[in-house]
């Protein structure tokens, strides 16, 4: 058996726009993730929206499918890792692809190495992850510095399980919501993940 897994961004509230910013702050979101079989997860460069001080989003571009594919069933659960980007000299966006493809060939090097030294095999894609994601940081935070700095927020850091709902266990919803500051720019962004039996849709 198969399940569709979906990533989705489906609210965005501003409590609290940044200071010393020149209009509305534009909110971008960043972000890669893992199975526990492998399947390597890029959400893209995706806009949130404009925002002042007490915004709240939809109506607008939500909901945003942030990724949707089939996972094995013996390899639920995915970490997600993602960064908001308040964008002014648009550094990320323009380094994105790079910075995506170097992310991708980081994780399959740290796979590789720690195959070939009999790491457990059900282990390494999320320590790989992890092993590439960390020091991943310094790319984007440098691609935030090009030309008027885009404002780079602490990432998050998530656990999305699968934990089935009712008898059958063919189906989970869940939502999330996650809180990131700074420069008193307060943002608060629900994403709903949902995993789906393939037969149970066929059905």
């Amino acid at each position: 058996m198969t399940y569709r897994f979906t990533l989705q961004a489906i609210k965005m509230e501003c409590l609290n726009e940044q200071v010393l910013e020149w209009g509305k702050d534009e909110m971008h979101l960043f972000g890669f993730g893992i199975s526990r079989k492998g399947n390597l997860i890029a959400t893209g460069y995706r806009g949130l929206g404009s925002y002042s001080s007490g915004d709240v989003k939809p109506p607008g571009v939500f909901p945003i499918t942030l990724y949707d594919a089939e996972l094995e069933n013996d390899g639920l659960d995915v970490l997600f890792y993602f960064w908001f980007v308040e964008e002014d000299g648009g550094g990320v966006r323009k380094a994105a692809t790079n910075l995506e493809a170097e992310l991708r060939a980081a994780y399959l090097a740290k796979a590789n190495a720690l195959t070939a030294i009999k790491f457990p095999r059900e282990c390494i894609p999320f320590t790989a992850f992890y092993k590439a994601v960390l020091p991943f940081e310094d790319s984007i935070q440098e691609a935030s510095t090009d030309g008027l700095n885009d404002e780079l927020y602490i990432p998050v850091d998530l656990l999305l399980r699968f934990e089935p709902d009712g008898p059958t266990g063919l189906q989970v919803t869940k939502d999330i919501t996650v809180r990131r500051s700074k420069k008193l720019g307060d943002y608060l962004l629900t994403l709903r993940y949902t995993y789906s039996s393939i037969q149970e849709a066929i059905a």
